[in-house]
């Protein structure tokens, strides 16, 4: 297959209507999240006490089932089951304008992380067959930097206070929005890539080696992180921290981009070592942190290293360890594990904001380096012959170069 877009015009094989269906896609996933599990759950929830269990078991609940959709989402119509679980969502946040009734509402909350959950994964099983997995770090790192700007969006829309009208209305643009791929033919993408992909199974040992990592971020994420960010929001000024979140997240911005591009070209192992112990290091300065500078160190260097970490933990190294038989379930494993240690982190929250701040950072600090143990024992998962492919392109482009300067010089 020709490529008919080029991202550093090596090893691409999607084309542009491909990565604007998937663009779109995820984008209004990444935006439905959000709008869902905060924004709607705040309105519906009225008591604060029970807001942050709600969006605990909200979170629970995606984790749960992805985890039982994979064993058979892969065997059903994949675009079909995103469009169904949309439609659901939106009659769902209908039925929100003509139910009262508290327990019906949290029911109907539930209902939206199952559809939710479903769709998500499904949209990534569409991801794997549109993908080679030499492009995967590219294209998934250009998803990343739009659905990064979709938060933005979203935070916008929701500062000026929509209200539970306005957001239940959102959510349903939102839900709908995915519909509107049809347009695109999104069904004659699906071509098979499965000829880029391998056909044989992973060692469990080597599968076992990338989740750790995973597993020692998330948690980490959502628990020894906001206890930081709490912590330093507490001795600085509210308009000061807003500019450190707003440079955090456009440093995540960069980095997604950053992060699949030198996955792609240079390996998995050294972009997530790279990734891991970026974040680690912004961990430990977090706590010493004691002037601005710093600060702005700390926030740049921890949405760098997120970015890089959403684009390979999210899009490329799940979509490494598959194959035909089983890409619906490691997908769901890296999923499972982000939203559950959410759901765990929203749990814990008030003892967590209780640990020092100095603590917090050392531990995470410590089990972010420890997550680094794994990966040295781990084998590559980016094809060997890529990257000879790579060396050789880049060999050769130093040849030009030479060659070009002695002709001037001659």
């Amino acid at each position: 297959m020709q490529s008919d877009i080029s991202i550093l015009r090596i090893g691409t094989h999607i084309t542009r209507r491909g990565f604007l269906v998937s663009a779109i896609l995820f984008t209004i996933f990444y935006m439905a999240y959000f709008v869902f599990s905060v924004y709607l759950v705040g309105h519906v929830v009225p008591f604060p006490e029970d807001r942050l269990f709600i969006q605990a078991l909200f979170n629970l609940g995606i984790a749960v089932t992805m985890l039982a959709t994979s064993f058979f989402v892969h065997k059903l119509n994949i675009l079909h089951t995103i469009y169904i679980s949309s439609i659901a969502n939106s009659i769902v946040a209908v039925l929100l304008f003509f139910i009262s009734d508290y327990i019906f509402r949290l029911s109907f909350i539930f209902a939206m992380a199952i559809f939710f959950g479903t769709g998500l994964l499904a949209f990534y099983a569409y991801f794997w067959n549109l993908t080679a997995p030499e492009e995967r770090g590219r294209i998934g790192g250009a998803l990343g930097f739009f659905s990064l700007f979709s938060y933005l969006v979203v935070t916008a829309l929701t500062a000026i206070n929509l209200g539970f009208s306005g957001t239940i209305f959102l959510g349903i643009i939102l839900s709908l929005g995915t519909l509107s791929v049809i347009l695109l033919k999104p069904e004659k993408l699906m071509l098979s890539t499965n000829k880029f992909n391998r056909k044989s199974y992973h060692e469990k040992k080597t599968v076992l080696l990338y989740t750790v990592p995973w597993v020692l971020f998330s948690l980490s994420n959502s628990t020894l992180a906001k206890n930081i960010s709490f912590n330093i929001s507490q001795q600085i000024q509210p308009s000061f921290y807003l500019s450190l979140t707003v440079l955090q997240i456009f440093a995540a911005i960069f980095g997604t981009l950053a992060g699949g591009i030198i996955a792609d070209f240079f390996g998995r192992r050294l972009s997530l070592t790279f990734s891991l112990t970026l974040y680690g290091i912004s961990s430990v300065l977090a706590g010493l942190a004691n002037n601005s500078v710093l600060l702005y160190v700390v926030y740049v260097a921890n949405g760098l290293s997120w970015g890089f970490l959403l684009t390979l933990y999210t899009f490329v190294v799940w979509g490494d360890l598959s194959n035909k038989e089983n890409y619906a379930k490691m997908y769901s494993i890296g999923l499972m594990i982000f939203y559950a240690a959410q759901g765990i982190g929203l749990l814990s929250l008030n003892e967590i904001l209780m640990i020092p701040l100095a603590v917090s950072s050392l531990a995470s600090c410590l089990l972010i380096f420890l997550s680094n143990v794994p990966l040295i024992l781990a084998s590559e998962l980016l094809p060997s012959d890529f990257r000879e492919r790579i060396r050789l392109r880049l060999h050769m482009n130093a040849l030009r170069k030479i060659g070009k300067q002695s002709q001037d010089q001659g």
